[in-house]
């Protein structure tokens, strides 16, 4: 059941369906219970709430709690000692749960969490409860904190780059007097380019202080004034990602000398692994050594964590490396240009990091290839790896790791003595360590040979008994097993005896609960599990870990839970389950990556990754046909989003090598799918066969059929794919066909070409889909652009930036932020066009994405060009160029744009006969866009003009036109007036006859014109 009060009082039900209670008292009554939800509240509280100063008996509370009852089940509010409990978990009141997102956001900086607590509000608190005091008074209570939940939004928004000033200043305007309020609009300001606005800010607040407060502006607010005055309050660039270390919830107790040996040791080799049985603090000391060394700056290019433990194939490991660090193996509906290994040898070229590898043991031989190409490809990588056996590869240093000690001459002072305490009194917070119980807790830590895990196992008793009662049960324990596995090491039969003892003294419920867990290696999120009080005593026991949002079991703890669950015969059945829930999530969310919900569905789907691979994994080697094509059918697009080719592949290709007959309506995604990736893998016939089958077959399907977006996709990777109009699309996928033909139409054609972005601006801006409207707003701006609405193309790049810096796409958010520092040099915003450079060049750097950096490094040029640094701009270009070699398409449109700027370069300082276009091969002008040649065409005009062939100048110009479909008006060469002095030099009819002779000419006659082959 859920009770919403952040708006109208609502009650759902566990379908989610309204239950109706009619009648103020009843709602007030359960609104009251609600606030402390699963907790009692006494009699005299509720008839005091509920009746206020008129005086009531305890039986008109009872008849009250008696209709509730009726209304939503006798079992929802239960009697207590001296009152009365509402029966719902505390995350099932909205107001418990916006008060929980608010807290995590304002303590960590998760913008995600606070707007999923803003998002919990549906109208004013309690809105049709307010005759009631007390409602008023937490309404108000709630109110505040809402507002100061969104002012901390507004504060991550703005240090991320994002222009929140239509939502911030009615805001600041309402808090006329609140310092924090103006400081915050300031801010805004000054990060959006407006420094002057933002001191105007300051003089406005100070005024209104001191004339209804008689007081001066806060030192907090003085100084900011002073910071923007000189300049250094710089607009907060999103923070390129050097670490994805998290923070831990528990102290480092007892290895304080290892942390150290360990640190000296990757000081001192490229590859160390740590190595020990399950238990024995591996992970936890790799995790604290390498925040030891990300902290003294021992890894400034970052510290990666990667955790394999949820890979379930050799294949998925480098992909698993990519997923960590952030980083896409190509942009999206690009191929591939390799495989996640080679990109890695790509991003870690050159740089000096530290990256972690955990649970090597999963994926042994995987990992000693990827180790050893990396390790060669990129000297200044180093490797900290945790495995239960060495990676062995040359240059590996092992790092055996011992057992916290125990000292006989000082225990208490013992590490594992100290851990044993530490953790004991997290459960039971009057717990100390005295004369009575130092013994048992000695003779406990000598029993689990100084094991971490053990020790916190049994610590975790301490709740329940002492630790005399912990030292024996653990003796009979091992007396029991001491017959058992004497083969395995010593340490190892410990930890197998204490996690056993451990698992027998659950209740049936959590034991239940564990074996439902353990099939899940990415763990699971809050609303997976029913029986929360299972759930809390597994956690209790140190059973189940939380980690954020999500709770999951320790890689050892997991491993002896799948094999009791095996022993029980009911894995199939859990492990069908778990299935059916990861089919469901992956087609609803792959629904929702199209939508305004697209942020959500991908952090759901990154969280579950490890899960989804799993059902995968199983439905493949159980000749599942139909889970596993359902699965990487709605899998693909996500997979796309990320640029994760190398697991599309791998995953696809497993489950269609399932020899088993394909169920009729998958068999148009499974062609598809087959398809795609022979294109990403260079098969173009053959791909493209498959696919123009597939999407043929698929005609006849469903709307709601399992694959039916890779149908209206499929077309993107065909040759000759039927016309827009002709293939019943509708929604997002009208939108990409209609984004794919404008954008493929305007380098082609022109102005013509770009004529369907509108439409397709216009569905997704419906939508809420990111990646569509910013791609559909890149070409919009470009076309704006030859329309001379340059002010238009730049606040069209100013969106479309902001909407793939929020989406994480860096790559393709850095080429926006480098097209909107052209925009803005021509505006004449040269400081702003810097700064958009510098935040295109932060993002192209955190991503690593050659074709990126060199396209951002490229438009620097026009930027030099247009603040009239000319030398530097020639200075640059040779470089700028042959950084985009390769490139396919865009490395010969960059080429007769990079030669346009020379030749506009020695115009512009009046240098003689350019000569750079003229000198184009014929393979980059043919290979180059209508705008580049456009561009090329005007700046040979000007050329022309200046050696005295005025009609040769306006025939160019005609021939821009004829390219185009419009004359520029991008005004690169505004300084030239080309056309003008043309026109002057020729008069108006004979300019209008060369002018028209240009724009008779066709794009097969551009080799010649623009090389001077025509006369």
């Amino acid at each position: 059941m859920r009770v919403l009060l952040l708006g109208s009082f609502d009650l759902r039900d566990d379908k989610d369906q309204p239950l109706d209670l009619a009648g103020a008292r009843l709602r007030a009554l359960v609104a009251r219970l609600a606030f402390e939800a699963g907790r009692e509240v006494s009699a005299d509280t509720l008839i005091d709430a509920i009746w206020e100063d008129d005086a009531t008996s305890t039986n008109a509370l009872q008849a009250l709690v008696s209709r509730v009852r009726r209304a939503i089940g006798a079992d929802k509010v239960v009697r207590g000692a001296a009152g009365y409990k509402l029966d719902v978990e505390p995350g099932n009141v909205d107001l418990v749960r916006f008060e929980r997102l608010a807290e995590t956001g304002r303590r960590s900086g998760d913008l995600n969490a606070l707007k999923e607590a803003e998002g919990l509000w549906r109208g004013p608190a309690l809105a049709d409860l307010l005759d009631y005091r007390f409602a008023q008074n937490e309404a108000v209570r709630l109110e505040r904190l809402r507002t100061e939940t969104t002012r901390e939004r507004l504060a991550l928004e703005i240090a991320t780059g994002t222009d929140v000033l239509a939502e911030l200043e009615p805001l600041a305007a309402a808090h006329a007097l609140d310092e924090r309020w103006q400081a915050l609009h300031m801010r805004a300001l000054y990060a959006t380019g407006r420094p002057a606005e933002a001191l105007d800010v300051y003089e406005q607040t100070r005024e209104r202080l001191a004339d209804e407060l008689g007081a001066d502006p806060s030192s907090e607010l003085a100084d900011l004034h002073l910071q923007i005055l000189r300049q250094s309050a710089a607009p907060v660039q999103k923070p390129a990602r050097r670490s994805n270390l998290k923070s831990l919830l528990t102290s480092f107790v007892g290895r304080e000398d290892d942390l150290a040996a360990l640190a000296d040791a990757v000081g001192s080799a490229r590859l160390v692994t740590v190595t020990g049985p399950g238990g024995a603090g591996k992970t936890r000391l790799a995790v604290e050594t390498a925040a030891k060394i990300a902290a003294e700056g021992g890894a400034p290019d970052g510290v990666w964590l990667v955790e394999l433990a949820s890979t379930t194939d050799g294949n998925d490991v480098a992909p698993a490396v990519l997923r960590a660090i952030g980083a896409r193996e190509a942009g999206l509906l690009e191929p591939s240009a390799h495989d996640a290994a080679s990109r890695l040898e790509e991003y870690f070229g050159g740089q000096d990091a530290l990256i972690v590898l955990d649970n090597c043991e999963h994926q042994l031989d995987a990992v000693a290839d990827l180790a050893a190409r990396l390790l060669g490809a990129c000297p200044g990588l180093r490797i900290l790896a945790t495995s239960r056996e060495a990676v062995a590869i040359g240059g590996e240093r092992l790092f055996p790791i011992p057992p916290l000690p125990l000292s006989t001459e000082d225990p208490a002072s013992s590490p594992a003595v100290r851990l044993f305490v530490e953790r004991a009194a997290a459960v039971k917070p009057d717990f100390k360590l005295d004369a009575a119980n130092i013994d048992a807790v000695v003779e406990i830590c000598r029993r689990l040979d100084g094991l971490p895990l053990a020790v916190e196992l049994a610590a975790a008793r301490m709740r329940a008994l002492d630790a005399a009662q912990i030292a024996s049960r653990l003796d009979d324990r091992f007396a029991l097993l001491a017959g058992a596995d004497r083969t395995a090491p010593a340490r190892h039969r410990t930890l197998s005896a204490v996690i056993a003892w451990s698992w027998d003294l659950l209740s049936d419920d959590e034991r239940a609960l564990a074996m439902r867990l353990c099939v899940n290696p990415a763990g699971v999120a809050l609303e997976r599990v029913e029986d929360l009080d299972a759930l809390a005593g597994l956690v209790d026991k140190s059973l189940v870990d939380r980690d954020g949002e999500r709770y999951r079991m320790l890689e050892t703890i997991r491993s002896y839970a799948v094999a009791r669950l095996e022993e029980s015969g009911d894995a199939e059945r859990v492990a069908d389950e778990m299935a059916v829930y990861c089919v469901e999530l992956v087609e609803r969310s792959d629904a929702e990556l199209r939508t305004a919900a697209q942020l959500d569905a991908m952090a759901r789907l990154n969280a579950e990754h490890g899960n989804l691979v799993a059902v995968i994994g199983r439905a493949a080697a159980t000749a599942d046909i139909e889970t596993g094509l359902r699965m990487v059918a709605a899998m693909f697009w996500y997979w796309h989003l990320l640029g994760s080719h190398t697991e599309f592949r791998t995953w696809t290709d497993l489950v269609l090598a399932v020899p088993a007959d394909i169920p009729e309506p998958l068999q148009p995604a499974a062609l598809i799918l087959e398809g795609v990736a022979a294109v990403e893998l260079g098969g173009y016939a053959a791909g493209q066969e498959a696919v123009s089958k597939g999407v043929q077959l698929g005609q006849a399907l469903p709307e709601d059929a399992p694959g039916r977006f890779l149908v209206s996709m499929g077309a993107a990777y065909l040759p000759d794919a039927p016309d827009i109009e002709g293939r019943n699309l509708h929604g997002w996928e009208l939108g990409t066909a209609l984004l794919i033909a404008a954008a493929t139409g305007s380098i082609l054609t022109g102005l013509e070409g770009a004529a369907p972005i509108d439409r397709a601006e216009a569905i997704f801006a419906e939508l809420g889909e990111r990646w569509g409207l910013a791609s559909a707003l890149r070409v919009k701006s470009e076309r704006l652009g030859w329309q001379g609405d340059m002010e238009g193309a730049e606040l069209a790049l100013v969106e479309a930036a902001r909407l793939l810096d929020e989406l994480g796409t860096r790559g393709d958010a850095s080429e926006a932020y480098a097209e909107l520092a052209y925009c803005l040099a021509r505006n004449g915003s040269i400081p702003r066009a810097w700064e958009a450079i510098g935040r295109a060049t932060a993002l192209a750097d955190a991503a690593r994405e050659p074709l990126s950096q060199a396209y951002v490094r490229w438009f620097r040029l026009p930027v030099l060009v247009a603040e009239g640094r000319y030398d530097e701009a020639v200075a640059e270009l040779p470089a700028a160029q042959s950084a985009l070699d390769g490139a396919p398409s865009l490395g010969e449109r960059m080429r007769v744009m990079s030669a346009a700027i020379q030749d506009l370069v020695a115009l512009l300082r009046d240098e003689p006969s350019p000569r750079a276009i003229a000198g184009l091969p014929q393979s980059q002008v043919e290979g180059a866009g209508a705008a580049d040649l456009a561009m090329a065409a005007r700046v040979s005009a000007a050329n022309a003009l200046a050696e005295g062939d005025a009609a040769l100048a306006a025939r160019r110009l005609g021939f821009g036109r004829a390219l185009l479909g419009i004359d520029d008006g991008r005004g690169y060469d505004a300084a030239l007036r080309t056309e003008v002095r043309t026109r002057d030099a020729l008069g108006d009819k004979a300019f209008r006859e060369a002018y028209d002779a240009g724009v008779a000419l066709g794009r097969d006659d551009a080799f010649a014109e623009l090389t001077g082959a025509a006369g």
